[in-house]
Formats: structure tokens, sequence, C-alpha cells
């Protein structure tokens, strides 16, 4: 009678999930170069946002990073054209899974071991790609967890809004407003309540005397709990190898696969869900408070958009 290597099966299967979270039709313009880390930027459908999230991108990139735009069941003529630009990569494509279209980018930058994931509707600013990083190796390197993914302090966010909260004394202030400080990816005012999302908003302006307040804090992180939003993460591609991919499935266009994939993954493998103190961005809003939140972009436009680069000193 012969045994089956149990080792041998789950590497079978997780090859064959892999190559389902890696198969569709898409379309991609390469400009990647072999860098050591790409920021997929998951985009296409609230250009309203773009002159406060992607030009900040645009500043904010630092050099050596790949950037790879990508667009799930759309081809943006827009978006080809910043990544012309900027020289960007830019993939799209024609199924609505937003995971696969993820999966396909990490998959098309072999060379780069750390992943930056961001949606089209998150604001960051100076040094956050640097700050994020630093932040997961130190969590690394302390030796209690190892780290799933890394995320900012989000001020509209289930769990990272208390932190935020918390660092701008403003606590009591939320609780008489809008009630307990409960933590949830769901079923609170922080992700289901439009006003919620606007006072939130309000209290995070100007934009980059926030994130530098922020960015003074010392070096310290919270765990995740529960189920969070991914909306700004950064992880490493072995982690993402390790699971096959974020999961693709049916129905077309759902949202949140892609979360629930890694949030799960995170749990299945012991790896902690980590948010960096030291580290803000902005998250625009979730699905429910987008329609009320949209009336009061033209409020928040001029203390997120960006002001002109400093001029260089004059040379005599």
């Amino acid at each position: 009678m012969s045994l089956v290597d149990p080792r041998r099966v789950e590497r079978a299967l997780a090859g064959l999930v892999r190559r389902r979270n890696l198969t569709g039709s898409s379309y991609f313009v390469d400009r990647s170069t072999g860098s050591h880390s790409v920021v997929v930027i998951l985009a296409g459908y609230k250009p309203y946002l773009w002159d406060m999230t992607l030009a900040r991108l645009e500043r904010f990139v630092v050099p050596g990073l790949d950037v790879c735009l990508v667009s799930p069941a759309l081809r943006s003529e827009a978006l080809e054209a910043l990544a012309e630009r900027r020289g960007w990569s830019y993939l799209s494509t024609r199924a609505n899974y937003v995971s696969l279209a993820q999966n396909l980018a990490i998959a098309r930058h072999p060379g780069a071991r750390w992943v930056y994931k961001l949606d089209e509707d998150i604001v960051i600013g100076e040094g956050f790609f640097d700050r994020l990083l630093a932040a997961y190796e130190r969590v690394a390197a302390e030796g209690h967890y190892r780290p799933g993914f890394c995320a900012p302090v989000l001020n509209v966010n289930g769990f990272s809004y208390l932190r935020f909260l918390q660092t701008m004394g403003l606590e009591d202030a939320y609780r008489e407003r809008f009630g307990r400080l409960r933590l949830s990816t769901g079923e609170i005012p922080a992700t289901d309540d439009g006003e919620a999302a606007l006072w939130l908003w309000r209290h995070s302006l100007p934009f980059d005397e926030v994130a530098a307040r922020f960015a003074a804090q010392p070096p310290g992180y919270s765990t995740v709990p529960h189920r969070f939003s991914i909306g700004a993460i950064l992880f490493e591609r072995e982690f993402w190898d390790a699971f096959g991919g974020l999961l693709v499935r049916p129905p077309a266009g759902a949202l949140g696969v892609d979360e629930t994939s890694i949030c799960r993954k995170c749990v299945d493998m012991s790896r902690a869900m980590v948010v960096a103190h030291d580290v803000f961005a902005g998250h625009f809003s979730f699905g429910a408070q987008e329609a009320f939140m949209r009336e009061y972009v033209q409020e928040l436009r001029p203390q997120v958009a960006l002001r002109p680069p400093a001029a260089a000193p004059a040379t005599s």
C-alpha cells in the first residue's frame, strides 16, 4: 500500500490555485525597471479624485520604485497617458476581477520583493513609502510577529480611525457626536456613515500638516484583530507567492474578495496585520459613504491638493 505525501498534495493544490488566480485576458504596457519594489495602483473609476490622489503619488513616489496602474475591466486612455508620461507600467483586464488585475500586475514585476498596493481614493503624504517600509522592517526585526502586511493609520477606517482620534486628541469629541469607539470593519459610523467620514476628514486638514504630525510620532504599531480594509498596504512577494495570489472568484465585479482573501491568509498562516503609528494616509470614503462625500470634494480639495514644489534657492 502506497502512502500519499501530504506535502506534495499541498504543493500541487497550491499550484492549481495559483494558476487559477493568474488566468485571464489582459493588456499590459511594461515600463518596469526590475526594481526591488513595485507600487500597484488600482484605479479607473473615480477620476474626480485623481488631482488629490494620483497627483500625490506622482509627487511622492521615490526614485527606484516601479509603478503599475491597474484597471479591472477597463482600458483608460487617461491612465495610459499618465503612465506613459511618468514612465509607469499600465495593465487592464477584460474580466472585472480586482484580484486578477492585482495578481497579474505583481506577477509581471518578478524582481519586486516588496509590493505596495494602493487604491485610487487613498491620499498619501511625503515620505509615505520609506516610512511604511521602515515600520514593516521594525516589526519583523522585533521578532514577536511575522507581518502579513503593514498599513498606515487611515482616517476613515474601521480599525485605525481610533489611533487617528487618539493622536489628534479627538476621542471625546468623536464619541459625543457618533457614540462609542467600537472597532469593526462595518456597522459603525467610521465605515457606514457619510457624516462620520466628513467629520474625520475635516479633522485631517490641512492634510500635509496632519501627515507631518504623524511622522513625528514615536515608532509604534498595532496588530489588527479582525478583517481590515486594504486600500493602502505593503507586503512581501514571498507571502503572496506562499498563498497562491489573491483569490479570484465569481461573481465578476464583486468588491472585497481581495481583502477577505489576504486577511484570511494572514490568520491561516500566522501573519500579523500591522498598522504603523507614524505613517498617515487618508481614505476618501467607504462604499456607502461615497455619494455623500462626493458632495464635499470641493470643500476638501484646497487643503488636500498639492502645493507647488518649493523653488530651489537662487545661486550666485
